[in-house]
């Protein structure tokens, strides 16, 4: 889908700033320079306030001439933010504030952004925040001449845009995190048409760091001078100003704890010699903002005209954009490139979560009546601003690559923490390998149980459990009767168990063999209390019912883990058939931020019994109308069930994960047939929501998915897509009328349109090391000997109890080790040490879980 914004669009009665300076070169500081800090009293005296404009003097400040500039370059990062949601707008001081057109914005943590604005005649900008209270840092990394030329040094020169660096694969430099501390140097000189450069423009984009920190980004050979971007716990972008030096640019790591990953865009450069590179003009307005009309659909562009608007001619260089995400449905990125060209393959910016609000610096090259097209890569709408800063004119002399250039291999510095001489350590089995296992085959009719009892813990004997085939329901909305597979009766100290016909009826097995081999069934019971009130719970189990000859892996896998689950009922008093929460009730809710805020040390969360959308503080789940019923014993009643599919959302959950230290690499792989014991949620009242068992998600055969050869000090969770829904079910019963419960539960794995086919998830790189070695249990530790590997391809993976957040409630995940599901670690060539790793759950000849790594 693509849309078009012409000037009508967003600019008719825009007031524009009054400030237009032209002809401006730029020249780099090195290295970059604080000129702000309200903490400290530096510039600002005073902590920003809600609704308040402060100024401070640029001129003549951390290496800025005193005369003869016409805009700075600046890097801003917010602190101690109070608002839930606020921007910052900044513009040339004793001009009219140019409402709307804002630099940043910010929410709780520390957030940052570029910007290029031009001083007011007494050398000083103006800052204004729109709500809460916020610290400012402001750091300068150079500045525009007010007397530039093409003739020049300091001219901009756009690019078509590539992917320089991805630690993540190796593009540009080694397939490795930057470790704690570390430093990456980076090739700039002779790579994708740069040459005679003094300074790089980039977008820098952080995937997935699993905790907050600072990356610098310098000359190589200089200092490293203010942070370019302060990423937070998720995927972070901001477009940089770099300077380069000996045809490199060095990223430094300045966290202290945590590893990261690094991605560099690359959009055009500033000429260190007179090549002839466009020169900068400085303005201020808002071009576009679709709150106003229309949100940008998922997978979807939209092009919006810069050329003709603002004193901009149709035809120049690269206009500097500050792009904001708001009101966005879920996470991506956007892309923007010269509109009637093909759209790039990799390249991004503006990597946003859902629903928080999120902006971002691009210098982006024109294309068709110098317009700029903008994608939105993610599965829901966005609503998009976009605000002009200036403009560059056309490049009059192209600069033409030196073909003598030789791009030297970048080099990572990294500390090593094994020790440099041989060690003994504590004696354990020597492993290199586990043979590949066969699947066996299975003898019997399948079998399902369970426990039901009260809120008080008590077994409910003597109520009628009946099951229902689950995979009748997908993602339609239509209301539909669940086939009945059959009932049982639960035993007086709540046990019930149920086998399934051998052979099923057909159209069990065809929903069976959809789902290679397993069958997802409810285990539903129904009381009333003797006010009347109705009693309920619902289970969700799954039964590996191929056998023999046709026996496959997930139906081993299933039949080997079925632990009964033991589940309370609930009062049901809900007669109003209440729709699914909206996606602000979903952002807001207290498991969201759990999700988005997890224990950056390992995969130690665990989520509450009973969660809310609303609150972290619940009233009992037992208690309705005032009443307890904790304690009730209910009676029988006979009931019949229908379901509606309300609402589905895709969510990444986590499935796996792989460690590697030292100098080993790491693989994760999760195979064909995509199973994995997926964690569903029950509610009686559509507020409070409780654990309610398992499906099991083998449909995707096929299809396989992982990672391979990361390393070294590499330990990333992996997630793949899963669609869940979010389902109402209606309940009549003979004592009690029609009531309704919900449901949230997995419906298949289903890759987003346009979307990852998985991701990685957190870092559990603080489950590694020296200190949790020597703290493991001796029986369950190994040694990989240099030059071989160990697969770990049997047994349970770890349950990882905050998988997923879907609907704003924290779902869970647990994925079968078997020979389509694999962590393997390989051992890297140095001998001087071993290379040791322990099992987290057991023996690594047992059942380990994962094995961590030193």
């Amino acid at each position: 889908m693509f849309f078009t914004v012409l000037a009508a669009f967003g600019l008719a009665g825009i007031t524009h700033a009054d400030a237009t300076v032209t002809n401006g070169d730029f020249f780099a500081i090195s290295p970059s320079a604080k000129i702000v800090d309200t903490s400290t009293a530096v510039g600002v005296s005073t902590t920003l306030g809600a609704t308040s404009t402060n100024s401070f003097q640029v001129l003549g400040q951390g290496g800025i001439p005193s005369s003869g500039v016409s805009a700075v370059s600046l890097n801003i990062t917010t602190t101690n933010a109070t608002s839930s949601g606020s921007y910052l707008e900044m513009w040339p001081d004793g001009t009219t504030r140019p409402y709307p057109a804002s630099v940043i914005n910010f929410s709780a943590g520390d957030t940052s952004n570029s910007a290029i604005v031009a001083e007011g005649s007494d050398g000083k900008i103006d800052v204004y925040n729109s709500s809460g209270t916020v610290d400012l840092t402001v750091s300068v990394n150079g500045y525009f001449t007010s007397d530039g030329g093409d003739t020049t040094p300091g001219g901009y020169v756009p690019v078509t845009q590539s992917r320089l660096l991805d630690t993540r694969d190796g593009t540009g430099a080694p397939e490795a995190q930057i470790p704690p501390g570390g430093t990456l140097n980076v090739q700039i000189d002779g790579v994708d048409g740069i040459t005679d450069e003094g300074s790089v423009y980039a977008n820098i984009t952080v995937p997935s760091p699993g905790a907050s920190g600072s990356l610098y980004a310098y000359a190589t050979g200089g200092s490293a001078g203010q942070p370019a971007v302060d990423y937070k716990n998720v995927t972070t972008s901001q477009g940089a100003v770099i300077p380069v030096g000996g045809g490199q640019i060095t990223l430094k790591n300045g966290s202290s704890t945590q590893p990261i990953d690094v991605i560099l865009d690359v959009y055009g450069y500033f000429t260190s010699a007179p090549s002839g590179g466009g020169v900068f003009t400085a303005v201020q307005d808002r071009l576009l903002d679709t709150r106003t009309s229309t949100a940008i659909p998922a997978d979807s562009s939209i092009s919006v005209t810069v050329g003709g608007n603002d004193g901009i001619p149709t035809s120049f260089g690269a206009a500097v954009l500050n792009l904001t995400t708001t009101g966005q449905q879920n996470s991506g990125y956007l892309r923007v490139w010269p509109t009637g060209q093909t759209m790039p393959s990799t390249t991004s910016v503006d990597n946003f979560q859902a629903t928080t609000s999120t902006a971002d610096l691009a210098i982006a090259r024109p294309g068709t009546q110098g317009a700029v097209s903008i994608y939105n890569a993610s599965a829901g709408t966005i609503q998009l601003i976009v605000d002009l800063q200036g403009w560059f004119s056309s490049t009059q002399t192209t600069a033409t690559p030196d073909p003598t250039d030789t791009a030297p291999d970048p080099s990572s510095t990294e500390s090593d923490p094994k020790p440099a001489t041989n060690v003994s350590i504590s004696p354990a089995p020597t492993v290199s390998d586990t043979p590949t296992p066969t699947v066996s085959a299975a003898s019997g009719a399948a079998t399902v149980s369970g426990t039901f009892t009260n809120g008080s813990g008590t077994g409910l004997g003597n109520l009628t459990v009946t099951l229902t085939a689950d995979d009748v329901v997908t993602d339609t909305s239509s209301d539909t009767q669940l086939p009945v597979v059959g009932t049982t009766t639960s035993a007086s100290d709540g046990s019930w168990s149920y086998t399934l016909p051998d052979p099923l009826p057909s159209s069990l097995q065809t929903l069976a063999d959809a789902n290679n081999g397993v069958l997802n069934l409810s285990a539903t019971v129904n009381g009333y209390a003797s006010d009347g009130t109705v009693m309920t719970a619902t289970d969700h189990v799954s039964a590996g019912v191929a056998e023999g000859t046709s026996t496959t892996q997930a139906s081993q896998d299933v039949r080997a883990s079925t632990a009964p689950h033991t589940l309370p009922l609930y009062p049901d008093v809900d007669t109003t058939a209440l729709d699914a929460p909206s996606d602000i009730d979903e952002a807001s809710s207290p498991s969201q931020a759990m999700y988005d805020n997890p224990d950056p040390t390992g995969d130690t969360s665990i989520a509450p019994a009973y969660q809310s959308l609303s609150s972290n503080v619940l009233t009992s789940p037992f208690v309705a109308n005032g009443v307890s019923y904790s304690n009730v014993v209910p009676l029988d009643t006979l009931c019949s069930q229908s379901e509606t599919t309300l609402k589905t959302e895709i969510r990444y959950t986590t499935v796996g994960e792989a460690h590697a230290y030292w100098d080993a690499k790491a693989s994760f792989d999760y195979g064909s047939t995509m199973s994995s014991q997926i964690g569903s949620a029950f509610s009686a009242n559509g507020s409070g929501w409780s654990f309610a068992g398992t499906v099991s998600e083998t449909k995707s055969t096929g299809h396989s998915t992982g990672f391979s050869g990361k390393g070294p000090y590499f330990a990333r969770q992996w997630r793949v897509p899963i669609n869940y829904g979010y389902i109402r079910d209606r309940t009549y019963c003979v004592h009690g009328g029609t009531t309704y419960t919900y449901e949230i539960r997995p419906l298949g794995y289903k890759i987003p349109s346009g979307g990852y086919v998985a991701e990685y998830g957190k870092d559990v790189s603080g489950s590694d090391g020296g200190p949790h070695y020597y703290a493991s249990s001796k029986t369950r530790r190994g040694i990989v000997r240099a030059g071989t590997y160990f697969t770990l391809s049997s047994g349970d993976s770890l349950n990882y109890s905050v998988a997923a957040t879907a609907f704003g409630v924290n779902l869970s995940a647990q994925t079968m080790y078997n020979n389509s599901h694999i962590q393997r670690i390989e051992a890297g060539s140095k001998t001087v040490a071993e290379h040791d790793i322990w099992g987290a759950k057991g023996t690594l000849y047992g059942s380990p879980g994962t094995f961590y790594s030193y």
